[in-house]
């Protein structure tokens, strides 16, 4: 059996992600689900501290990590009872794809 130990760089993300997702948490998701909208707030939070971008290259203001980073980014926000399903959407598929085969004007 192989143990897995995170870096204390992949421990840092999961502790300050942790934090950001438990200033919403459930109760924040359930009433704007409720209200009909969506989760503005945390994303627009999540964007300035760069945790949309954080598997997105440097060069075009990602975090220059992968996937295993915006996996943490998407464990913990559900850890937290505030996940964003759009990551998956958003960074992970179209950011992967326009980083990957996209014109330099996409790019940026």
């Amino acid at each position: 059996m192989t143990t897995l130990i995170e870096s204390e760089e992949h421990q840092a993300l999961r502790k300050a992600v942790s934090a950001l997702g438990k200033r919403y948490g459930r109760d924040y998701l359930t009433r704007v689900m409720a209200e009909g909208r969506y989760p503005t707030e945390l994303w627009q939070e999540a964007a300035k501290l760069g945790y949309l971008g954080v598997s997105l290259p440097e060069e075009y203001g990602g975090g220059g990590g992968g996937i295993a980073e915006l996996s943490i980014v998407l464990e913990e926000l559900g850890a937290s009872g505030a996940p964003l399903l759009m990551l998956v959407v958003s960074p992970a598929i179209c950011g992967t794809v326009i980083s990957r085969f996209g014109t330099e004007d996409q790019k940026r």
